[in-house]
């Protein structure tokens, strides 16, 4: 893969995590203004869950920048689970 490629895919990637955590902390919002926030708890995890196993992926395919995006999908992922645990604590 050039280089060139390499920092496409990562503007794209950047792009689209910024996205995610948008729509995540949207979910985040109606889920703290619902009376039963569960769904939205469901939501958070399901979307962790599958970033995380994209990240391990990722993260085990190592080849130059898979390892970046991994890791930035595991961020993600954590953002996820930690929205779920905020809310999980209303």
């Amino acid at each position: 893969m050039n280089q060139t490629t390499s920092i496409i895919i990562l503007v794209v990637l950047a792009l689209a995590l910024a996205a995610h955590y948008a729509s995540q902390k949207l979910l985040l919002a109606k889920g703290w203004k619902a009376e039963d926030p569960r769904p939205q708890i469901k939501r958070l995890l399901l979307n962790g869950g599958m970033l995380m196993v994209v990240a391990v992926a990722a993260l085990v395919a190592a080849e130059k920048p898979y390892g970046l995006l991994g890791i930035l999908i595991f961020i993600e992922a954590a953002v996820c689970f930690a929205f779920a645990r905020k809310l999980s604590r209303k």
